[in-house]
Parts: structure tokens; sequence; C-alpha cells
């Protein structure tokens, strides 16, 4: 059975929604890290990126630093799960006016590095990283919505976190499941405890 995120984050009930966006929201980088680890996902996931430009003393930094398994090509990659957000117009990704919104100087970076790979420094463990580009993940994405990012932004994929959920679901890996109820117990302790 495949989730669909609308199914669980766009109801009748907006304050459910709200809330339910915000604990997935929790969580929601250990699905991509979790996903990358597995033998079937295209990438692996290297840590965390700093990017500088030239004479900045402090930079700033992102989700991922996505390695393809068959390519070797290394690219930054930043998450946006915005699912509730502004009555869910970010929910599925159907368009490049989508990420209009996000005007902070780590995502102006980013954005420049899709399309410039060798204008921005890339750091990672201190060392400097020579990057291939950036890819952009997404709660749930539209075929329309990834090749309409693509094309204006020159993300080199597009990622959905709602697909990789899918997967995991799918492929079962060890700890998976182990991971989700400790995280179901965890929150089950804290609802419990204030009843």
């Amino acid at each position: 059975m495949t989730l669909q995120f609308e199914e669980i984050f766009r109801t009748k009930n907006p304050a459910r929604d709200k809330f339910l966006s915000r604990l997935f929201g929790l969580f929601s980088e250990e699905v991509v890290r979790y996903w990358c680890r597995c033998p079937a996902a295209p990438y692996e996931d290297l840590g965390r990126p700093t990017l500088r430009v030239p004479g900045e003393a402090r930079g700033h930094t992102l989700d991922f630093t996505l390695r393809h398994k068959e390519t070797g090509k290394v690219y930054v990659a930043e998450m946006k799960c915005e699912l509730e957000f502004e009555n869910y117009r970010y929910l599925r990704l159907t368009g490049a006016w989508q990420l209009q919104h996000h005007r902070g100087v780590a995502f102006q970076k980013f954005l420049q590095l899709a399309r410039e790979p060798v204008s921005i420094e890339v750091r990672m463990g201190g060392r400097e990283l020579k990057v291939d580009g950036a890819v952009l993940i997404w709660g749930a994405v539209a075929p329309e919505g990834r090749s309409a990012v693509i094309t204006e932004y020159g993300f080199a994929d597009v990622l959905s976190v709602k697909e990789m959920v899918n997967d995991l679901r799918r492929w079962q890996p060890i700890g998976w499941r182990e991971e989700v109820e400790q995280l179901r117990h965890w929150s089950r302790e804290l609802f419990d405890s204030l009843m």
C-alpha cells in the first residue's frame, strides 16, 4: 500500500494537520538519512556541507551531501518539507514558483550552487569538497514540479520524502521498523504522562 502525504497531512482538521506536520518535521531528515543507507537507494549521505562564498568568514550549513552510487557525482542537498504551511501550498511540488518564498542567504547560495557548482566553496568535516551541483528534496513531488524546478534552477535531481518513505515501507531495511517503533514509544510516553 502506497503512502499518500495528502491523506495524512491534509484533512478537514487543520489543527491536526499542523500538529502532525510539525511532529514529522522533527525526524524527517532522519528519513532521508535512513533511505540513503539502503543498498537500493541511488544516493549515499556523506554528511552536512557548509557553503561559503569567497571572502566570507562563516558559511551556511545545509542538510545533506549526497553521492550518487553509480556515477560517483557529489551534490549538496537541501530539504524543504513544508506540509501544512500556508494552507498546504507547498505540500506537493507542482511548479518552480513554490521555491520563490525561500529568500534566505543559505538557500540563495544553494540555488547558485545548482547552476554554478564552482562558484561556492563547499566544506565538510573541515575539508574542501568538489561538488557537481545540487539536489532538492521536497515533501511530495509531482512530475511537472520536478521538471519545472530542474529546468528553472538547474538541479541535478529532485527527490521526494514521500517516495523515500514508500521505499522504506517496501524495502523494510533492518532497523527501520525499530526506529519508527522507538519514535512511537517516545511519543506515547510523552502523551501518557500528560494524562
